[in-house]
């Protein structure tokens, strides 16, 4: 048995392992991944995205679960579906990084990968995953650079189709980055091409079989160009990224400067000691730089600095490796961190910095501070894993911490004892789980209930479809929405929502442990 086939066996093995302990415990089944449970579900029942579905990602990771869900219609489909495809993200990755050094050197970064990244505490778990949309881009992203390498482009394109269906923004920029290298390198790419449009044809048939007008869609383009300018989704993304925060830029700019001087201090100090002037040089990188979660504040800023700095010595397959981290890190806006957005590209950019570094720092040295650093992220994971547990709810493959998980069963029991079948409720905000367990969709064109909606859609919007559809039951569930810069609902957003609800609602119940829940049923006239 050759080494490559070994070590497949050996990720193949780890990744089982994870598999069994974290199954379900990992991200937060209440925020996001209760959007992806439930709009396929919508679907089942005749929704159609973009007509009846608010839809802000690609329409492929939906369109598959829906799928899913006619044959298995249970969350643990999508959490299996999830682990697959998770588990071909870190085989590809495998299979790139022995394009770059030694085979075994990939399989630590490869084995680190599925501990730090793919079973991640923070909601961007790979595994159970805030966006399907994202996690089939990094999956399709991922074939496209291995491809890349192999001079198969017929197979480059066909996974760039599959980008163009799970999120637009990532494909405009791996297409730009894409065809420049092809017309550089002089690569005739016109047989090729027509791959690109496979996987959008699937998106066409969609919306001729289900008659979605242009109006539809230019109406979800507006609601997303509304989304895109709340001051809630500045909020939110303010500490994933320079662009929306000042203070954050500034924080990036003074760790800058940190860095440099660290670096210049370890040359002049150890210069005649290369050894300890790289471990000097090392350390400030992978330690001062990793602070809550962050690996690099200017991550695609110092990569593309260090890039072209040694540009005379890099080969075409590191331009691809550089410009493709940069890709799967451009939603964290140069903060690859593995809490946040980053979580995607932590490992594309830490093995850049790996490979481009081995030019002047030996890569046997490179790689065991390396070690040292992902050893101790993932006695943190495993502290963290220890001091927030997750448990099983009465409702099986839902995971919460032990505070939720009580809240959530008795809630749930609320709704088995005393709500009829033909009677209909909302969980807000963002309680659609709810909603699927019990089959019973409600029907608004975007139904999380966070401050982001009540921006971007406005709380009459919400008024006029509790009329339209008759809605028995207003169930507030203690979702915390500091952050997007609000307050629980009713206090700082909402409140006209609310304030409707008081009027023709009366309270009913009220379900506590740890947390409050509020129940109310409409008046009967």
């Amino acid at each position: 048995m050759n080494k490559i086939k070994t070590h497949i066996i050996i990720i193949s093995i780890v990744f089982l392992l994870f598999s069994i302990f974290l199954f379900g415990k990992t991200g937060n089944m209440l925020i996001d991944f209760s959007r992806e449970i439930y709009i396929p579900f919508q679907m089942l029942k005749g929704e159609i995205l973009q007509k009846d579905i608010f839809l802000i990602y690609g329409f492929w990771g939906y369109f598959i679960n829906e799928l899913l869900y006619k044959i298995f219609p249970n969350i643990k489909t999508l959490l299996i579906e999830a682990h697959i495809l998770s588990y071909f993200i870190a085989i590809g990755f495998y299979l790139i990084a022995i394009n770059y050094t030694k085979k075994t050197y990939a399989l630590i970064f490869t084995l680190f990968f599925i501990s730090i990244n793919i079973f991640s505490n923070s909601i961007f778990s790979f595994v159970v995953p805030y966006s399907f949309a994202m996690l089939w881009a990094v999956f399709a992203i991922t074939y496209a650079f291995y491809f890349l390498i192999k001079n198969k482009l017929n197979l480059v394109f066909l996974f760039l189709g599959l980008v163009f269906v799970n999120r637009v923004e990532l494909f405009i920029l791996l297409s730009i980055g894409l065809i420049f290298y092809l017309i550089i390198k002089k690569i005739n790419f016109t047989k090729n091409i027509l791959y690109i449009f496979i996987f959008p044809i699937f998106n066409l048939f969609y919306i001729i079989i289900n008659k979605i007008s242009t109006n539809d869609i230019l109406n979800n383009l507006n609601y997303l160009k509304i989304m895109s300018n709340t001051q809630a989704i500045r909020h939110l993304y303010k500490l994933t990224g320079v662009f929306f925060s000042k203070q954050y830029f500034i924080q990036c700019i003074e760790e800058t400067i940190i860095f440099i001087l660290a670096i210049v201090i370890s040359y002049f100090l150890f210069k005649k000691n290369l050894k300890i002037s790289a471990f000097g040089f090392i350390t400030i990188i992978f330690l001062l730089f990793n602070q809550d979660g962050h690996f690099f504040c200017l991550g695609a800023v110092f990569l593309v600095a260090i890039a072209i700095l040694n540009y005379k010595k890099l080969n075409s397959n590191d331009i691809i490796l550089v410009y493709f981290s940069i890709v799967m890190s451009s939603k964290a806006i140069f903060n690859t961190s593995y809490l946040g957005y980053g979580n995607f590209g932590f490992i594309y950019v830490l093995f850049s910095y790996f490979i481009l570094c081995s030019y002047f720092i030996s890569k046997k040295f490179l790689i065991s501070i390396i070690t040292i650093l992902l050893i101790t992220q993932n006695i943190s994971n495993a502290v963290y894993y220890k001091l927030h547990p997750k448990y099983k709810t009465k409702t099986n493959n839902i995971y919460l911490t032990k505070e939720f998980k009580n809240i959530f069963d008795k809630t749930n029991d609320f709704i088995n004892k005393n709500i009829k079948k033909d009677e209909s409720f909302i969980v807000l905000p963002e309680g659609q789980i709810f909603n699927f367990i019990h089959k019973k969709p409600w029907g608004f064109y975007n139904s999380t209930f966070t401050p982001l909606d009540f921006e971007t859609f406005k709380d009459r919007a919400f008024i006029e479809k509790l009329k339209q559809n008759k809605t028995e039951y207003i169930i507030f569930f203690p979702r915390n929405t500091l952050e997007y810069g609000k307050a629980p609902i009713c206090h700082n957003y909402g409140v006209d929502f609310c304030v409707y609800v008081m009027d023709n609602y009366t309270r009913i119940a009220i379900i506590e442990d740890n947390y409050k829940v509020l129940i109310f049923k409409k008046n009967e006239k």
